[in-house]
């Protein structure tokens, strides 16, 4: 690959990343979880929740693939699940689906925060499709390149959840959040479409 066609799949990669992650979306959601914390508190628990959303993402994607090998599930398969996962993130995300899970004040950086709100299923996901795309190590370092960027511009938007909750309001982060939904479910039928087109070749 040339140095061009990695930049432009780094680009990609961590568009869809930060798509899927939505944290101007997550907004209202953080800044309630957060709401009892102190700024100082509030600036550790998200850097903490940045830190552990990365592991998990990096860690899934060096060892997804082998662990698919192990269970004898094909990247097609993957493609055709992950696309029914972000058909059902997206609808929940449009319609509002999914119970709301309730959190422990002294793990929230974690637990959702970190893990489902930013490495949630969809995420890992496109960080596992992102590492067979291209050959190892290449799509380990592309996929590992995403995550870091996704990651750091949704630590940006964290990092100011009082200031634009208050900016955007409860109406603006339901409205992006919709759009986001559009964006996440048209995601899920590219990945269906592409998981039956490598069925039928073989793949």
């Amino acid at each position: 690959m040339t140095a061009s066609e990695i930049v432009v799949a780094i680009g990609e990669t961590s568009l869809a990343l930060f798509i899927i992650i939505d944290p101007i979306a997550g907004l209202p959601i953080i800044s309630s979880l957060f709401r009892q914390f102190s700024p100082e508190e509030q600036r550790r628990s998200i850097d903490t929740s940045i830190l552990v959303s990365a592991g998990v993402l990096l860690g899934f994607g060096a060892l997804g693939l082998q662990l698919m090998r192990i269970l004898g599930v094909s990247f097609s398969e993957m493609l055709i699940a992950g696309g029914l996962l972000f058909l059902v993130l997206g609808m929940d995300m449009l319609f509002g689906l999914l119970p709301n899970a309730q959190c422990d004040p002294r793990t929230v950086c974690i637990v959702p925060v970190a893990s489902p709100l930013l490495a949630g299923p969809g995420a890992i996901t496109t960080t596992l499709v992102a590492v067979q795309r291209f050959p190892f190590p290449t799509g380990y370092l592309i996929a590992a390149a995403a995550v870091v960027v996704a990651l750091f511009a949704s630590w940006l938007i964290l990092r100011r959840v009082d200031e634009l909750t208050r900016l955007l309001g409860e109406r603006g982060a339901l409205i992006i959040g919709k759009l986001m939904g559009i964006v996440v479910t048209s995601i899920a039928v590219s990945f269906v479409v592409r998981g039956v087109e490598g069925i039928i070749a073989g793949q």
